[in-house]
This record gives structure tokens, sequence and C-alpha cells, in this order.
């Protein structure tokens, strides 16, 4: 039963859609080999229910479909609405080192290139 909680309180946070799947498929499958699987419809409402506002209108989307969303079906859709929304790379920090900094001064080449591409 605490697996089962531990699904109903999941929740998506600053974890990218990949991330937060992965979570939520885990717990999954731990009920089904515990012998207490979740149809794929209570698997869908509690991805739903764990992710953050943002995919509030993808999730109306995704809820009036007929049949319930497979593991990959979810992913793709959400993790295609997070690219294109942008909230996937608030949460990759491996981008900061490639901005221009104090101690990582932007080198003359792209100094000057950023320099032609304005005077033109």
């Amino acid at each position: 039963m605490q697996l089962h909680g531990s699904l109903q309180d999941l929740r998506q946070g600053d974890d990218i859609v990949t991330l937060y799947l992965q979570k939520a498929k885990g717990l999954f499958d731990k009920l089904a080999v515990a012998g207490r699987p979740i149809s794929l419809t209570d698997f869908n409402l509690y991805v739903f229910q764990g992710l953050r506002g943002e995919f509030g209108d993808l999730v109306t989307s995704l809820s009036t479909k007929a049949e319930p969303l497979t593991y990959s079906k979810l992913h793709s859709h959400l993790s295609t609405y997070e690219f294109l929304h942008g909230s996937s790379l608030q949460s990759i920090p491996a981008i900061a080192p490639l901005l221009p900094t104090p101690s990582h001064p932007p080198s003359a080449y792209a100094a000057q290139h950023a320099f032609a591409a304005y005077a033109t």
C-alpha cells in the first residue's frame, strides 16, 4: 500500500519530464511485481496530477482521449510539450558554463563574429 501512496503523492517539482516519468514508471512496475497492479488509466491520472501547472492545457487535451496513453506515448507527448515550451531548459545547469563569464571570456573569434553580425 505504501507504493500506491508514493505514486499518488509523486510530484514533478523541478524534475524534467523524463526523470519524473521514470520515477512514476518505477512505482508502477513495483506495484505490478508486488501483485497490486494499477490500470493505465489510473497511471495516466496519477502522472497528470503530479505535473507542474504549466502542463494544464496538455493534460486537459490528453484526458479526453478514449483510451489511456501507454508510457511511451505519454512520454512523447509530455516531452514534446516540455521542449516546445522551453520548461526543460530551466532545469539544465550544463548550459551555464557555455555562457561567457569573467573566468571564461568569449574568444576573440566569437567576439569578432558577434560584432560582424551586429554591424551588418
